[in-house]
């Protein structure tokens, strides 16, 4: 029996991204929820179709922080990942553990890399990237000191 194909393919290119972006911020920030909520300033504006820099693209999105997880188990952990507009960046998953609870918690450095592809289309639509965080019941995660990069290829 043959392997399936991947279901997204991979991005091949031999050129620069078309537009690249970034955004950074040492200030710390601590949550203690349990759903997707915005990292403050983590966001970029970014719209495809009509009016646009193109009508699709594919955005590459390279998000790097120092973080910290505690819990008072020691055990949970701090999701973080990439939405554009309403959709969340490739690969999809409901545990993007970024960082982990685990006995004397330390701040450290942590680096993700996520992709999300908009076919061309005539209207316009707004895409902005957002980074989302979110722990485990009684955790409290911590960032500071972080980057947001996105590379924009216009399809």
């Amino acid at each position: 029996m043959s392997t399936p194909a991947p279901a997204i393919a991979p991005l091949i290119t031999n050129r620069a991204p078309d537009n690249t972006a970034l955004v950074w911020d040492e200030t710390r920030w601590e949550t203690t929820a349990t759903t997707w909520n915005d990292l403050p300033g983590a966001t970029i504006d970014l719209k495809i179709g009509q009016g646009t820099a193109s009508y699709g693209a594919i955005f590459v999105a390279t998000f790097s922080a120092e973080a910290i997880a505690s819990h008072p188990n020691n055990n949970a952990v701090a999701n973080v990942t990439v939405f554009f507009g309403s959709d969340q960046a490739a690969p999809v998953s409901t545990n993007h553990r970024f960082v982990t609870a685990r006995g004397n918690p330390e701040w450290s450095s942590h680096t993700l890399i996520r992709v999300a592809e908009f076919q061309p289309a005539f209207n316009t639509r707004d895409v902005t990237a957002r980074v989302k965080v979110k722990v485990s019941d009684g955790a409290t995660a911590g960032l500071q000191n972080w980057v947001l990069k996105i590379e924009r290829y216009n399809l």
